[in-house]
């Protein structure tokens, strides 16, 4: 019997060797595999993240949305606002895309907003280092609806003012109050203009954007936009996403408006933090 044990044992010994020099033998083969090359050369990939939830890849698609807050320059109340943004690399050098953003919340206590900005775009790239520069085109379409949240009294003058009333726009009726406040997010109708914007990676795990852009409509408006912003760069801590996706960025982007040929004077701002996926 013990000479029995010894046998299996001597077995067993042989076999686990065996197997595990199979599958080194797997390991090196696969390794060869130009899928291995192709996946090994996707590891060493690197993005650089630029404005609005998206990110210089060189090719493929990607996908960004983001969620915030839009601050005016006067006496409304701030509004939640998000977005969604999509573009594809035609060329290392070439991409185009669009994005859809929304604002909506209370403007004061008597009045809602909700507006809405869809837009398209083309952009031409110049990559150098770990810096990528573009300037692109713009076309947008952008519309406001307001709506009453209390019903109006005819007589404006016998209008009651209740202690809750903090802001100064709830002694304004509700014409007076959406004259005054659609001058700081809206452009009203289908608007057209042109894009800077840079992303930088600075370290292996945060990047920096900065993002400008003019538009002009119709009613002869003028919308400037700056939008500096700090990214992270996800993929180099997710492991799942280091093997799946060419680029994945973790965005905070603080941006200012100012609209021109109005008479309207300040700066509205946004806040926005979003993620970015590129395939």
């Amino acid at each position: 019997m013990p000479f029995l044990f010894l046998l299996i044992a001597l077995v067993f010994g042989l076999s686990a060797s065996f197997a595990a020099d199979a599958v080194d033998q797997h390991v090196e083969d696969k390794s060869d595999s130009p899928a291995t090359d192709t996946l090994s050369q996707q590891k060493e990939y690197r993005s650089i993240p630029l404005p609005g939830q998206t990110a210089y890849n060189g090719v493929g698609l990607t996908f960004g949305m983001g969620f915030g807050m839009y601050i005016p320059p006067h006496d409304c109340d701030c509004m939640g606002s998000w977005q969604v943004q999509m573009e594809y690399f035609y060329l290392d050098w070439l991409s185009g895309g669009g994005n859809v953003r929304f604002y909506g919340g209370d403007l004061d206590n008597d009045v809602m907003v909700m507006y809405q900005r869809y837009s398209g775009y083309i952009r031409l790239h110049t990559t150098i280092g770990s810096v990528d520069m573009y300037v692109g085109s713009v076309l947008g379409f952008e519309n406001t609806s307001f709506a009453e949240f209390r019903k109006q009294v005819s007589d404006k003058s016998t209008k009651k003012n209740h202690w809750w009333k903090t802001s100064s726009l709830a002694e304004l009726d509700s014409a007076e109050t959406e004259a005054l406040c659609e001058q700081s997010f809206s452009l009203s109708g289908f608007s057209g203009g042109i894009s800077l914007g840079a992303g930088y990676n600075f370290s292996r795990l945060f990047g920096g954007t900065f993002g400008a852009q003019l538009d002009y409509n119709f009613r002869k408006d003028f919308l400037l936009s700056l939008v500096p912003g700090i990214a992270f760069n996800l993929r180099e801590v997710w492991p799942w996403v280091s093997q799946t996706l060419r680029s994945s960025w973790i965005s905070f982007e603080v941006g200012g408006q100012k609209y021109m040929n109005r008479r309207k004077d300040g700066w509205s701002k946004t806040v926005f933090l979003g993620i970015q996926f590129g395939a």
